[in-house]
């Protein structure tokens, strides 16, 4: 189920908040640690009506470098070919309600997209978009607003599902990202994983009914207050409804392309 010659999630330059390393050197990087395939997942622009709520408004790249990222990416694919495969893509967020008008932003470029991650980065409470992952201290105002670590897993589970009866499929969609994002400030808080199977099982088999993959993410094993892959506690119980896993740095610099991949083929019976 693990395929570690393809890293699957590589953001670039084009994004806001991560670092300007050239392309060619993430590409280097892929090279060098043996991958045969990388795709880059951008963060897709908002549509206009929402306005991001972190501080620098930085979350996503803006929609008038869109078309000047997918020509450079298709200009990478040609120069690389017989290298290494370059897939063009990008990490489209599900916004709760903006759903509709996210697909119709995105749709005219589809025929230009080889495969997507569909991301939840904020979620909706009472009439507010509150970030997830920018802070461990906007993380806990969002823990404060639910009641408790476990609530935000299962609010964040339960958009994710409502989000999926969407067509997604038309900005071609192939997996659903770092599925249980909030864990990145887990070990701030005592938390029982067990409160939340109900909401995990049913979102599982909404993906699996919808074909859609997920994104193996090794990002968490970078972050200090998260400790493990996002989804890696997921995987037996996605094994179950035979989701297939694409594995994923996350990359915002180059030198993390296809981190931590070797550590995972080891101990990949342990997930499973």
């Amino acid at each position: 189920m693990f395929d570690f010659t393809h890293d699957g999630h590589v953001h670039t330059p084009f994004c806001p908040h991560g670092t300007k390393d050239p392309l060619e050197q993430y590409i280097q990087v892929g090279i060098e640690k043996g991958l045969q395939t990388i795709t880059f997942t951008e963060h897709a622009p908002f549509p206009a009506s929402f306005i991001d709520p972190v501080p620098n408004r930085d979350s996503a790249m803006p929609v008038d470098l869109l078309p000047d990222y997918l020509n450079t990416l298709q200009q990478m694919k040609q120069q690389y070919k017989g290298v290494i495969s370059i897939k063009i893509g990008l990490e489209v967020d599900l916004l709760p309600n903006l759903e509709e008008e996210t697909i119709a932003l995105l749709e005219p470029y589809a025929t230009l997209l080889d495969e997507v991650i569909l991301s939840q980065h904020f979620l909706y409470v009472d009439g507010t978009y509150m970030p997830i992952d920018y802070s461990a201290e906007t993380f806990d105002e969002l823990v404060t607003a639910l009641g408790s670590f476990e609530n935000v897993m299962k609010a964040y589970y339960e958009s994710i599902e409502q989000g999926l009866a969407f067509s997604w499929e038309n900005i071609r969609v192939a997996r659903i990202g770092h599925l249980d994002l909030p864990i990145k400030y887990q070990k701030n808080y005592d938390w029982d994983r067990s409160e939340v199977i109900e909401e995990e099982e049913r979102l599982l088999q909404a993906i699996a009914d919808r074909g859609f993959g997920l994104d193996f993410n090794t990002a968490g094993l970078r972050k200090p207050d998260c400790g493990e892959p996002y989804v890696a506690g997921l995987a037996k119980i996605a094994s179950r409804f035979h989701i297939p896993f694409t594995m994923g740095s996350d990359a915002h610099l180059a030198k993390d392309v296809g981190a931590d991949f070797d550590m995972i083929a080891q101990k990949k019976a342990t997930f499973l």
